[in-house]
């Protein structure tokens, strides 16, 4: 297991872990682990990873996977091709068609002893925007006219890297783990007048940039 920066830690692939995780901080599973994960940070599980423990966290990736129970305060994502075999706890649960859940959902932190029931969210449909204590840029792109979502948009996001995405049926973007910088936001759609804007990223946190963008005139 290596720290690549102070908050850092990547448990790399073909790696056996076996024994306690407990820090703040993020870290990336790429290789097999056992035991028990328990801490306030984000986690990522890659497609390679393999984590047979029951986990807490804030936040949760998950592309691997992963035989146990999770808690997460925050959200969890199944990203295809992501199996999970055990109960999940979460205010939040978005899976990817195609991603394997064998177990039950509850939500974390109810209002009430009815609200049992944590609903597993399409990805396509998600819209609440990213955990806030990431750093991410996020928003929603409509129709100037009908104000209806626009799905399939391309979104590109660069500044110290390059990044690229496509809005889901609810017209939602996101882009997580994003340093301080000023980034460059561009939307392309099918249909549409391209639209960009700047979103300057100074201390961290989430920042939202909706657009809305005019339909081209038919010829």
């Amino acid at each position: 297991m290596k720290k690549d920066k102070e908050s850092y830690t990547l448990l790399g692939a073909n790696s056996k872990w076996e024994g306690t995780l407990s820090f703040p901080g993020t870290i990336r599973i790429d290789g097999h682990f056992k035991g028990t994960i328990s801490f306030c940070g984000n986690l990522f599980i890659g497609e390679e990873g393999l984590v047979e423990a029951n986990i807490r966290a804030g936040y949760i990736v998950i592309n691997g996977e992963v035989r146990g129970d999770i808690t997460a305060e925050q959200r969890v994502d199944l990203c295809k091709p992501a199996k999970v075999f055990g109960n999940i706890k979460a205010p939040n649960v978005v899976m990817d068609q195609g991603a394997i859940l064998e177990g039950t959902t509850r939500m974390y932190q109810a209002k009430s002893p009815e609200e049992k029931g944590s609903p597993v969210i399409e990805s396509e449909n998600y819209n609440s925007g990213p955990p806030p204590y990431l750093t991410a840029i996020h928003g929603i792109i409509t129709n100037n006219a009908t104000n209806s979502p626009v799905k399939n948009a391309k979104v590109i996001c660069k500044g110290k890297e390059k990044k690229a995405t496509n809005t889901n049926a609810s017209g939602y973007y996101e882009f997580i783990n994003l340093d301080n910088f000023k980034w460059k936001v561009k939307i392309k759609a099918d249909g549409y007048k391209g639209d960009k804007a700047i979103v300057e990223i100074t201390d961290g946190g989430t920042h939202e940039q909706n657009f809305s963008l005019l339909p081209k005139k038919k010829l």
